[in-house]
């Protein structure tokens, strides 16, 4: 098994499987010895697997992971063309957003792609250093793929779950990524900023627009559903951070176009406005690290 990307959702799910006793390939950037996993209740779990950085030396493999961030699936491309071959079963994209394969497509032929929507509250805070928050929820259209991939997972702490209507399930985990990736990113600070009832109604607006956009693109929701989606946030740990806060922290891009952007594309697409979204996606892109320094505020 070929995992692509050893962050924070990668590492953990590598650990994970090299735990239940899969045999597990890492392919990096940065290259590490030892891959550590501190759980919520604070226990040290360490694997040594291969870990490799050049994509010349990836084996094909039964089942390929995509564990990087949305805006890296290009620079993951050579990876992905030589991890996939006539034995592969399928590629998991566990990426954010809700265009998975048009971004894995080109990059693996006639492979299968199996489109993953990932909650797992996990941080990775050192290369190959992962700490787990908490949950970790794996939801994959069902069929045959999910029901090959079913059992590489039973023996692990990763719950698979396979859903009739994928679309739906994609919008709504995107409303969390377009009010607390953003929120989280552009103010520095852990989700106890929803705690903040101006913060919330913000969050309520943004989460409004995303649900009116996937409405109008097939999914099963309405901008009804905003606020209590926005309270259930406000009850999760306040410690926890999002994954674009992390990468705003380390100066690192943001996958702000795969998020935010979506929301705004998709509504010009199908002629709903987005405001807030307009505002947020533009605040991001002068915040992402993508930008040369000298146009950032000091």
């Amino acid at each position: 098994m070929v995992v692509v990307g050893a962050g924070s959702i990668g590492g953990f799910v590598a650990s994970e499987l090299a735990r239940a006793g899969h045999d597990v390939v890492l392919c990096v950037r940065s290259p590490f010895e030892c891959l550590v996993v501190i759980d919520e209740r604070g226990e040290r779990h360490e694997s040594h697997l291969p870990v490799l950085i050049d994509p010349v030396d990836v084996p094909e493999a039964e089942w390929v992971i995509l564990a990087t961030k949305a805006h890296q699936t290009d620079a993951a491309a050579a990876w992905l063309r030589g991890a996939c071959g006539p034995s592969t079963r399928g590629v998991v994209v566990m990426q954010n957003g809700v265009e998975h394969e048009d971004r894995v497509r080109p990059h693996v032929g006639a492979t299968p792609v199996l489109p993953c929507i990932v909650r797992c509250g996990a941080e990775a805070v050192a290369p190959g250093h992962i700490v787990h928050h908490g949950f970790a929820s794996f939801e994959v259209p069902a069929g045959a793929i999910a029901n090959a991939l079913a059992p590489v997972f039973a023996p692990t702490a990763l719950e698979l779950s396979m859903v009739g209507d994928f679309a739906t399930v994609a919008w709504q985990k995107l409303i969390s990524n377009v009010t607390c990736s953003p929120l989280t990113a552009l103010t520095r600070r852990r989700l106890e900023i929803l705690r903040d009832d101006r913060i919330a109604d913000l969050a309520v607006g943004l989460a409004a627009e995303c649900l009116r956009v996937g409405a109008a693109a097939g999914a099963n929701v309405n901008a009804d559903m905003a606020r209590p989606m926005v309270d259930g946030m406000r009850t999760v740990n306040p410690q926890m951070g999002s994954s674009m806060l992390y990468d705003q922290l380390a100066s690192r891009p943001t996958e702000y176009e795969a998020l935010t952007g979506a929301v705004v594309r998709f509504g010009r697409r199908h002629a709903i406005p987005t405001p807030l979204n307009d505002a947020m996606y533009a605040l991001l892109a002068v915040a992402s690290a993508e930008w040369p320094a000298a146009t950032r505020a000091e």
